[in-house]
């Protein structure tokens, strides 16, 4: 036992342990909930919350000071041999002395504990740490301090002129992972060692420890997210997103999403339909995933993130951009430089689509070559010929083709009517979160084809747009239209409604709002149920409550709705007083073109504000008109 020869003092939430003797001598883990008073009292006891794992509440008590010591802090990469003394995490509830008695495959070991009658136990490498007496103020043996801080030693540099000291100290750890920090946690509790947890840094709490809040693990009541202390060694950043757009192949070595985390393993068998059998390697177990669930597997290693097709991607840049640089042409004319190709052969690329029933979707593909001055042959990764003997070439203008956009890393939720690109049938799709479903998942509304569809987490992306050269979130864009729509005092459409017409529940419909500032705007919503008067309940697919935490359901006149037209996607270039809708704020708004931009771009008039707004190709439809229960093309 310890021998203390002054009395310990301890402040409000420092990390301790508490000594148990019966029936053996155990520390437990603890917090401190009052700091040691000055005077004796409680006969020199001290409030402390003991954090055992496997306690659903966490027991409080007094506790004798004599029989409190520091928590010891954790030494990194510690491996032990036979003979060694050592303290074991028993059973998940407190530091048993032992002994190791024997080394087993993937750093387990057989200890050796202290008791009456002989216990041996088998515990993973986590599980261990060297023995220590905490002994008037330090321990025995003495930490190897050299071993904690790692790089975090100080260079003294003597200079000849004088004594002259020049310090130099590596990037500390709070330095590392900030407030606020998407991270990842590795699991280092039985049932979970291996895998890897998303969380967020809450705060610092000493040298190498963080207070850390979860993104997916629940407290056990499930009221909130689970928070925790954990040491820095446990902590990585979130690596970076590489996106598979090939199927895994048997062998790979992937991270699997497996109970509200990343497992490590390897492929065992590709099955059909994207799905894949995945060993998982601390656990053995072999289980079945879909390809979305699944990401390459990368290692943190000297502060970088090593994978092999991380490699090959990073070789096959560094040769893009040389053959980039071979590539630049220079065109003289008068003198001067007056153009130079924007897309360079072996360039990753992502090529839009505008035939029917593909309208505004893209897809990945490689620059194979220039065709004159404004197109290109590519090469498409994910897209086939029709007797799936080879990847897919074709010509594409370089107004349909934009470099891969930057890889944002969404680690929370998505919100509600959140503008997404949605990975489906080989290609980026873009859509609004119209329905927060459990699991992940998410019901998604195209309103170029006026679907909805669900989806997983990992098969979405923050929608970004190509403008002037540069990335721009979608709820970044900036527009004059500042309007958010509001569906009040319905006036009644122009034009006149058939009598005939009777919406049924559950049918797709576009709603009109009359109010000033929106007048000319529709909203896709689906029929809830027929009211008295004429009126309807609907439930609009693009608004939300003012609460935010649902879509807005209401009534609106008859008058005011007509049923969903018929797509119609105009896969020719729209020309200058076409009569269009343009999809903007979750609604469609009536306008007239006014002039044909690069890129498939157009600036559009609207006459109720009286103003001109850009919009791409893919966010305009013909206009068409609801009159006497038929759809009639505006010409």
């Amino acid at each position: 036992m310890p021998l203390r020869t002054t009395r310990q003092c301890f402040n409000k939430g420092d990390a301790v342990e508490v000594l148990k003797t019966n029936p053996f001598n155990i520390w437990f883990p603890a917090t401190v909930l009052r700091s040691t008073p000055f005077k004796k009292t409680r006969n020199s006891q001290i409030y402390v919350e003991f954090q055992t794992i496997s306690e659903e509440v966490r027991r409080r008590e007094y506790v004798n000071i004599n029989d409190v010591r520091p928590a010891p802090p954790p030494e990194l990469h510690r491996y032990f041999k036979v003979g060694d003394n050592v303290e074991v995490l028993y059973k998940e509830k407190g530091w048993r002395k032992g002994k190791v008695g024997d080394i087993l495959e993937n750093y387990v070991y057989l200890v050796s504990v202290d008791s009456v009658e002989e216990e041996i136990v088998k515990v993973e490498q986590w599980g261990l740490r060297v023995y220590r007496v905490w002994d008037d103020g330090s321990w025995l043996p003495p930490l190897q301090l050299h071993q904690l801080r790692l790089k975090n030693i100080p260079e003294v540099d003597l200079k000849s002129r004088g004594v002259k000291l020049r310090i130099k100290c590596s990037q500390s750890w709070k330095e590392k992972f900030s407030e606020g920090m998407s991270v990842e946690v590795k699991g280092d509790k039985k049932g979970c060692y291996g895998s890897w947890h998303i969380a967020a840094i809450v705060k610092s709490v000493g040298y190498d420890k963080f207070l850390v809040e979860y993104q997916k693990l629940k407290t056990v009541n499930g009221s909130q997210f689970l928070k925790e202390e954990v040491g820095a060694s446990c902590i990585r950043p979130c690596p970076p997103e590489i996106q598979s757009f090939h199927p895994f192949e048997h062998l790979d070595r992937v991270d699997a999403w497996f109970n509200d985390g990343w497992w490590e393993g390897h492929i065992t068998e590709v099955l059909g339909g994207l799905k894949y059998v995945v060993c998982l390697m601390t656990t053995e177990e072999e289980l079945v995933f879909e390809h979305s669930m699944l990401r390459p597997h990368q290692e943190w290693v000297k502060e970088k993130w090593v994978t092999s097709r991380e490699y090959d991607m990073r070789r096959s840049s560094s040769d893009m951009t040389l053959k980039s640089k071979e590539l630049k042409i220079r065109i003289k004319c008068s003198g001067r430089i007056t153009s130079e190709p924007k897309f360079s052969k072996g360039m990753r690329v992502e090529v839009k689509s505008d035939e029917e029933g593909y309208q505004g979707s893209w897809y990945t593909a490689v620059i194979v070559e220039s065709i004159g001055q404004h197109n290109f042959l590519v090469e498409y990764l994910t897209l086939r010929t029709e007797d799936e003997s080879e990847p897919l070439k074709e010509k594409a203008d370089a107004s349909d083709i934009r470099p891969c956009p930057p890889v944002i890393q969404r680690v929370d939720r998505f919100k509600m009517l959140e503008e997404v690109d949605a990975w489906y049938n080989d290609g980026w799709w873009v859509g609004l979160i119209c329905k927060i479903l459990d699991g992940l998942k998410y019901m998604v509304y195209f309103w170029t084809t006026n679907e909805e569809l669900v989806f997983d987490h990992f098969t979405l992306r923050p929608h970004q747009e190509w403008i002037n050269g540069k990335w721009v979130i979608a709820f970044m864009k900036k527009s004059k239209l500042q309007l958010k729509p509001k569906l009040e005092n319905f006036k009644g459409q122009d034009g006149r409604l058939s009598r005939h017409t009777i919406f049924c529940v559950g049918a797709k419909v576009e709603v009109k709002s009359n109010e000033e500032g929106y007048q000319g705007s529709w909203y896709p919503a689906t029929i809830v149920r027929s009211l008295r008067n004429g009126k309807y309940l609907l439930r609009y697919q693009t608004l939300e409550t003012d609460d935010e935490t649902d879509l807005l359901t209401e009534e609106a006149d008859a008058l005011s709705i007509r049923p969903s037209p018929p797509v119609i996607q105009q896969a020719d270039q729209f020309r200058p007083l076409d009569e269009v809708d343009a999809w903007y704020n979750g609604g469609w708004w009536a306008g007239q073109v006014c002039k044909v931009l690069e890129g498939s771009n157009y600036t559009v008039y609207f006459r109720t504000a009286n103003e001109i707004v850009e919009f791409q190709h893919s966010d305009l439809r013909p206009h068409q008109n609801w009159l006497d229960g038929e759809w009639i093309a505006f010409k």
